[in-house]
């Protein structure tokens, strides 16, 4: 899932990836790799909600409570 969720961003389809993403953050696997995929992955999609509440999702699985706070308002922010 890792690779293809990585395959996804490098094609441009930010939805996808973060579908993929998702699946491992609830499995609980790579979420560390995961936060660094999507930490990136905002570089080139700086407004995109779904990679922001994605990595909300992962900051919450990894008891980063204050980064995902932030990264869920920053998805609220870019719905308005």
């Amino acid at each position: 899932a890792l690779i293809q969720a990585r395959q996804a961003l490098s094609d441009g389809n930010a939805n996808q990836a973060s579908q993929h993403y998702a699946h491992l953050i609830r499995a609980g696997v790579n979420v560390d790799k995961v936060i660094a995929d999507l930490q990136e992955a905002l570089y080139r999609h700086p407004v995109d909600v779904n990679i922001w509440q994605t990595l909300g999702d992962a900051y919450m699985r990894t008891d980063k409570l204050d980064e995902a706070l932030e990264a869920y308002t920053k998805a609220e922010d870019l719905l308005r």
